[in-house]
């Protein structure tokens, strides 16, 4: 916990004193404070098959906003620590999750720029990490993704982008790190052209390489070769489409290569000022979130709505399906899956209703609901409630 303090900590003495640069009026524009405090009910906390332990909870999250807009570059940065009280979970019924999020955008002229965003999170009993990937260990964790682009302006309308991304896994467990540590590092270079107004082509290569730290013959390397298309079909109506071939090499020497299409499309239709529906389905190989496999099959799709009932109250729904299959050929040779495929199945719902008392207050209420269904760990169903306010300070 001492290192969760001190993380947090430290973003948050460097957001207040980049804060204390500006004078009195320009930090009221830069700098914002949330708070969100709610109070819950967890009807699964154990995320046990059998003899479900359901809990009241009590949550308090501060959220701390930094933005600099200036002439060339922008600056932004973002500290959300959570404080999270369980009335019946043992042996542990708190939890202190923290998320931080820093973005660096510069122009160097016209035609050269540079985009960094760092991802940080540090959490306790974790259930998703990013990227739809869930994470059902018993264990804290930290997760940290540092993704950065160098575009150039070749014409008016073609661009080249040159990308890197590292992403570090790491549990507090050594049990867990001994098989679930992971660095991924990828790098590659994309091309994008503006067609028209309206349309956007883009083509692009990709080396991905995943290492895990303890655990060198789950690891792999990913070559991804494919085109994109952006589309805007009506001012109300915008969809992206993208698709190509990967091919993932393995380092454990019985399983053999493996070469599979890819692909995600996304729309977002709005038919009214009040209401935004954005949708989508992809699928890809991808890490494995089940020991001792090194790969999984996912598909994974989306849909989300939020509409303005009213001035002051909104309404946001979203629900989500995944499907991950794991293969008996990419599992470690001295495991008792080499010899097993699974299907995993995850599906999630969400509703949140908020309501405006004022320009700074918010009054929330919120359901969310698991089902989860595996061949290979235990299947479980979770369903949450919470009542909460939301404040700017």
């Amino acid at each position: 916990m001492k290192l969760l303090t001190s993380i947090g900590a430290g973003v948050l003495t460097s957001a207040l004193l980049v804060g204390s640069a500006f004078s009195a009026s320009e930090t009221a524009q830069n700098f914002q404070i949330k708070n969100r405090f709610r109070v819950g009910w967890d009807s699964n906390v154990y995320e046990a098959e059998q003899d479900e332990q359901d809990s009241f909870k009590i949550i308090e999250e501060l959220e701390f906003l930094l933005n600099m807009d200036m002439e060339q570059t922008f600056f932004g940065l973002r500290y959300r620590p959570t404080f999270v009280y369980w009335s019946d979970r043992d042996p542990d019924d708190t939890d202190f999750h923290h998320e931080a999020d820093v973005v660096f955008a510069h122009n160097f002229s016209p035609r050269l720029s540079l985009n960094i965003k760092e991802t940080l999170r540090i959490a306790e009993l974790p259930e998703l990490i990013d990227r739809g990937s869930i994470a059902r260990e018993k264990d804290d964790y930290t997760y940290n993704l540092l993704d950065g682009v160098l575009g150039y302006r070749l014409s008016d309308p073609t661009r080249v982008e040159l990308g890197a991304r590292y992403t570090v896994l790491r549990y507090d467990n050594s049990e867990v790190a001994d098989t679930d540590d992971y660095d991924i590092i990828a790098a590659g270079v994309t091309l994008r052209h503006q067609l028209n107004p309206d349309t956007a082509l883009s083509g692009d290569v990709r080396l991905e390489q995943t290492e895990y730290k303890d655990l060198d013959t789950r690891s792999s390397e990913s070559l991804f070769a494919g085109v994109g298309l952006e589309q805007i079909f009506s001012p109300n109506l915008v969809g992206t489409l993208r698709g190509g071939v990967q091919n993932k090499t393995f380092d454990d020497s019985h399983i053999g290569d493996e070469t599979s299409p890819f692909g995600d499309i996304s729309l977002t239709y709005l038919p009214s000022p009040k209401t935004r529906i954005t949708g989508g389905v992809g699928y890809s190989l991808f890490e494995a979130d089940v020991y001792p496999f090194a790969s999984q099959d996912r598909l994974l799709s989306y849909v989300t709505l939020s509409h303005d009932l009213t001035a002051r109250i909104q309404l946001f729904l979203a629900g989500s399906y995944q499907n991950s299959k794991y293969h008996a050929k990419q599992a470690l040779d001295d495991s008792n899956y080499a010899k097993m495929d699974g299907d995993e199945d995850v599906l999630q719902g969400s509703a949140r209703l908020s309501y405006m008392l004022n320009r700074k207050n918010y009054l929330e209420a919120s359901v969310q609901y698991m089902d989860f269904a595996s061949d290979l760990r235990s299947d479980f169903d979770r369903t949450r409630v919470e009542l909460g306010w939301r404040t700017q300070l």
